[in-house]
């Protein structure tokens, strides 16, 4: 289809559009459809005017129904309004229009909103933020249009007071677009904000008013009884009345003269300021210290138990940590700054407030820290005559600087609530601040590291990375951990298994004992045989690696080998063992190393060795390695400490039941063998069942007997009979 306008074009385009969300290959197929079905007769830079009219009027109509769209909670307007926004991008990527079209459009329709269409808007632009600044050069074409629109919507923020949150997304955005060492974020020439318009304490309209209530008279059968004063009250005299007044006017007048170097430190090259100053801070910290304390009591006194608590406190204290142990809010109030004189006192009495003013001292009293004379050496120069002023801070005002940014600290610690973390937060980002203005004091300089020469971080990793790549060892406990393999492997199933306690005077509990340490002997001989396996896999690996090593080098190594090989026949102690020299030798035998003549005469006649057979090639033939692990693990094991102990812990259990089954079973010790608590157990079993069963003793001894002579028992009871 054939349009004859862009107009025309455009308004087609919008009514085909696919259901939300678009996909961006989809939008960009009907955009292209578009242009192709729009021809024209002008030059291109004719065409993308045309096509940028038609854009401009479809967004700027839609944006003049947004006083509407704000009072229906139904509208679709900011969708539509996204609409035209992504089809104006589309358009500059397939260069029907210019590159920096899409900001200026941004620009003109955040000039026209207001602050909650903004923000939609700007949520848009966060979304399409890599397509948005794709190509983009800093300091240069769209960039520039890019900065110069949000930087305009952030002056817009700073005078509403709350959208702190909105000003955050906005230098984040700023950050992650351009690089961190661009100049267009930083004040370069160090100038200040608008100062603060001095404010002074209205004393004549109060002298007015003074006045007029004094004229005024009010007759006693109009008084109220609230205005009736109590007999035996004094009442206010005028000279303390005006004392008063005096005090909380020099209050007022100190307290927001304080906001005038705040808002300009360039006032402190004056001889006068330094001093005013000081003496204003030192007026007003003792007030906001005692507005913290006071707040701290009344924070106390809620929790004090009093009436009708007394009565039943454990359900008072329940009541009272459900009422205060409250999820601190995350959103942050700032406060605002109202200068009439009777709104002061309560200002001061809200935390925020005072955070605030503390936060603006410890501000300033850092950036004084840069004009001592130690600092100002490290970054004074001829470049950043515009950062300086004629100021050095004396060293009794240093000292007086460093004391009450330690008491503005502590000051913030004791406001409530979270009044620790919040302090931690502010030395934070004044810590990062310093770090900043040091950057900026030193003229933005570059901070990008070369690359050091040499191999790179791939070329040093390479082996580490292969390493880890490289299958991990099996676990050795296949139930997690060694103690629940252990629990295992001991034959417990279950609770119920523990539930049985130890019965001292039953064999078959020592017998359990003993099973016990053989299964704990055994789960330690698998785990020196383990270990035994590692160690002669790496002799292994040693070995191989030797053996290639000597091949390469030749007849040298060769002569090397067979001399080495000398030296160990002529050692008989390294015939008689397979292992490692740094391995311990076998218990019982000799030391590994060559024994001197004095050793040989001290030890007596030495024990005669076996020859061993020579060991073939390892990795060759498997024999020498499982030899070595044979040997490996029966040294381990027979020097083993657990090993021992629990030895010995079976031979304590075998007393012990013997011991316990000599008073009632003495005589089944003479069926059994040296210390065979099994075959105790066994015997002492059976007896229980023939007892049970009704046989008696004696019949079952003369079983026994008969049994034991061999004779035939049917054959001597015939007799008998």
């Amino acid at each position: 289809m054939v349009h004859r306008s862009p107009d025309s074009a455009l308004r087609h385009l919008l009514q085909s559009l696919p259901p939300r969300p678009f996909h961006k290959g989809d939008l960009d197929k009907l955009v292209s459809n578009a242009l192709e079905d729009t021809p024209s007769k002008f030059s291109p830079d004719v065409r993308r005017g045309h096509w940028e009219l038609a854009l401009k009027n479809e967004i700027f109509t839609i944006a003049a129904e947004e006083g509407k769209a704000l009072n229906d909670p139904d509208t679709t307007y900011y969708d539509e309004l996204k609409d035209r926004l992504e089809l104006v991008l589309t358009f500059t990527e397939q260069d029907a229009c210019e590159q920096a079209f899409t900001f200026s459009t941004l620009q003109d329709l955040l000039e026209t909103q207001t602050i909650s269409s903004c923000s939609h808007i700007f949520s848009w632009i966060e979304s399409r933020a890599a397509r948005l600044t794709a190509g983009m050069v800093p300091q240069k074409g769209k960039a520039l249009v890019l900065l110069r629109t949000l930087n305009d919507l952030l002056r817009r923020l700073s005078k509403m007071g709350s959208n702190t949150i909105f000003c955050g997304r906005i230098l984040t955005f700023l950050s992650g677009v351009f690089p961190l060492g661009e100049r267009s974020g930083v004040n370069l020439r160090g100038e200040y904000g608008p100062a603060w318009e001095v404010v002074r304490f209205p004393r004549e309209k109060e002298a007015c008013d003074e006045k007029a209530d004094g004229r005024t008279e009010v007759k006693s059968d109009d008084a109220m009884t609230v205005d009736e004063v109590p007999t035996g009250k004094p009442t206010t005299s005028p000279k303390s009345a005006m004392e008063m007044i005096e005090k909380k006017e020099d209050l007022y007048n100190t307290f927001w003269s304080l906001q005038l170097p705040f808002s300009k430190p360039s006032l402190f090259a004056l001889p006068q300021t330094f001093n005013d100053f000081q003496e204003a801070v030192n007026k007003v910290l003792p007030v906001i210290k005692e507005a913290t304390v006071k707040e701290r009591a009344l924070t106390g006194s809620r929790t004090i138990m009093t009436g009708a608590a007394a009565a039943n406190p454990l359900k008072r204290k329940r009541e009272t940590e459900q009422n205060t142990e409250q999820p601190p809010s995350k959103e942050y109030f700032f406060a605002k700054f109202l200068t009439s004189p009777d709104l002061l006192d309560l200002e001061i009495a809200d935390t925020h407030f005072r955070r605030q003013f503390l936060f603006q001292l410890l501000v300033l009293l850092h950036h004084l820290q840069t004009f001592t004379k130690e600092a100002k050496a490290s970054w004074v120069s001829s470049r950043n005559r515009s950062l300086q002023m004629d100021f050095t801070l004396e060293d009794d005002a240093v000292q007086w600087v460093s004391d009450t940014i330690a008491r503005g600290y502590e000051e913030l610690r004791q406001t409530a609530p979270a009044g620790r973390v919040f302090a931690d937060a502010v030395a934070g980002v004044l810590e990062r601040e310093r770090n900043w203005v040091r950057w900026k004091n030193d003229l933005c300089s570059p901070f990008d590291r070369e690359r050091e020469p040499g191999p790179g971080l791939e070329e040093v990793t390479r082996s580490k990375r292969e390493e880890m790549h490289t299958e991990a060892e099996e676990w050795p406990h296949s139930l997690g951990s060694a103690p629940l393999t252990e629990i295992w492997e001991m034959g417990y199933r279950g609770l119920a298994d523990l539930e049985n306690s130890f019965q001292p005077g039953d064999v078959k509990e020592f017998v359990k004992k003993i099973k016990l340490e053989d299964k704990r002997i055994e789960m330690r001989k698998k785990t020196l045989a383990r270990q035994g396996e590692r160690m002669a896999a790496a002799r292994a690996k040693a070995a191989a690696t030797a053996t290639a090593t000597a091949t390469a080098t030749g007849s040298s190594g060769s002569t090397a080998s067979a001399q080495e090989d000398g030296v160990e026949q002529n050692n008989p102690s390294n015939l008689g063992s397979t292992l490692h020299p740094s391995l311990p030798a076998k218990p019982g035998s000799g030391s590994p190393g060559k024994v001197s003549d004095d050793d040989s005469q001290t030890q007596g006649t030495p024990t005669a060795v076996s020859p061993t057979p020579p060991r073939g090639p390892v990795g060759v033939d498997g024999i020498a390695t499982a030899g070595a692990v044979v040997a490996a693990t029966r040294v381990v094991t027979a020097g083993d400490e657990q090993i021992a102990k629990l030895e010995e812990n079976k031979q304590r259990w075998a007393w012990l039941a013997l011991r316990t089954a000599r008073d009632q079973h003495l005589g089944q010790f003479a069926k059994i063998g040296v210390g065979d608590i099994v075959a105790l157990a066994g015997e002492i079993e059976r007896e229980r069942e023939a007892r049970e069963s009704g046989v008696g003793q004696d019949v079952v001894v003369k079983a026994g007997n008969e049994v034991a002579s061999g004779k035939d028992g049917e054959g001597d009871v015939k007799m008998e009979g």
